[in-house]
């Protein structure tokens, strides 16, 4: 893309609007059910309840196209955010021009496009020309095989989303709206009392840099938060046409930011505590004699210096792997505490995913 501007004063907050979409949640669900990364129970558990064909055919259409993040400039122009039905009829009849339009992600105006045809060279050459840089970080998608049948395509596309729409997401839709409306209050209140570079900051990682319009003639006014909840990364980010639409995911509050970092630090400790083959010795004979094993009887059976043990216990305790039971008033006894390491991956997954 075009060279980026950093924003520095508070103009932008007059620009940012909130919504909810069940349309967009809708989209990013089926991508989140191919990689679902902080999502695991949901995924597992809706794959359960879907035929074999429909994960071999969500695969085939989705997987090809950034797992699907090629369609999600899609929904930007439909009015009715929440009438889900209606917006996969309206993908299905759309002008096949149009519908390259979006999958292009609007890089290229509709007149060109209507001129070069459906040509996949000429067209990423157009696009090659407008954005100096493109592509460079990732392959491109295989568009042509969209453009030897875009209708064909379309429909593809549009009954992959009622049929999953039928067996799945209509019966989960309502109980989806109060995650919508907790990450909308919460980056209200932000916006409102901390202003919007907090509010980027929180929700992008780093305040906005504001690129540049596409089309040039057509500078940026609006900026649209979505909240969703089966969203797999922190936020999903597009623009043009002066329009900058941010999907976000709705559990990423302050307080949720907050218990991500403590469990990264948890699982750091942990990490470190597990990183000791002498430790892992020590932490197998406390597993095998569960609150009946004390440190001189460790000591004993490892044959390690009292002091040596007396470390070691120390390091597994501070990081939480096990725990101290007085059995009398002079002996302590040891418990591994199994969740610390249970929960290990989700505390790492949480983190590298947030």
């Amino acid at each position: 893309m075009a060279p980026l501007e950093v924003i520095t004063d508070d103009t932008l907050s007059t620009m940012i609007r909130f919504q909810t979409s069940a349309v967009y949640e809708l989209i990013i669900s089926l991508h989140t059910l191919l990689f679902p990364r902080r999502r695991t129970a949901w995924a597992n558990q809706v794959r359960s309840e879907l035929p074999a064909e429909f994960m071999e055919e969500l695969a085939v259409v989705y997987e090809p196209f950034y797992n699907g993040v090629e369609f999600i400039e899609l929904p930007v122009d439909y009015p009715n955010q929440h009438d889900v039905p209606g917006f996969i009829d309206y993908v299905r009849n759309m002008e096949a021009n149009r519908f390259v339009f979006y999958i292009l992600g609007r890089r290229l105006p509709l007149s060109q496009i209507e001129t070069i045809g459906f040509n996949t060279e000429a067209l990423l050459e157009a696009i090659q020309v407008q954005f100096e840089h493109y592509c460079t970080e990732k392959p491109i998608p295989p568009w042509a095989t969209i453009l030897e049948d875009v209708q064909g395509f379309q429909h593809r596309l549009a009954n992959l989303w009622e049929d999953y729409w039928q067996r799945v997401f209509q019966h989960i839709v309502a109980d989806l709206q109060p995650y919508w409306e907790t990450g909308l209050n919460e980056n209200e209140r932000i916006l409102t009392h901390q202003g919007s570079d907090t509010l980027f900051e929180h929700l992008l990682g780093r305040k906005l840099k504001m690129p540049k319009p596409l089309p040039s003639n057509q500078p940026i006014t609006e900026i649209v938060f979505v909240p969703l909840y089966l969203i797999p990364h922190r936020a999903f980010f597009f623009y043009g046409y002066g329009n900058i639409t941010i999907l976000f995911d709705s559990e990423h509050t302050m307080a949720r930011a907050q218990q991500v970092e403590e469990g990264k630090e948890f699982a750091l400790n942990v990490v470190r505590a597990l990183g000791d083959a002498t430790r892992i010795r020590i932490l197998r004979l406390i597993a095998h004699h569960e609150g009946k094993i004390n440190g001189k009887l460790i000591a004993e059976k490892m044959q390690l210096s009292a002091s040596a043990v007396s470390r070691h216990l120390s390091q597994l305790r501070d990081s939480g792997v096990i725990i101290e039971e007085p059995l009398d008033h002079r002996n302590i006894t040891y418990r591994l505490q199994r969740e610390a390491i249970t929960s290990l991956p989700d505390k790492l997954l949480d983190y590298l995913y947030t």
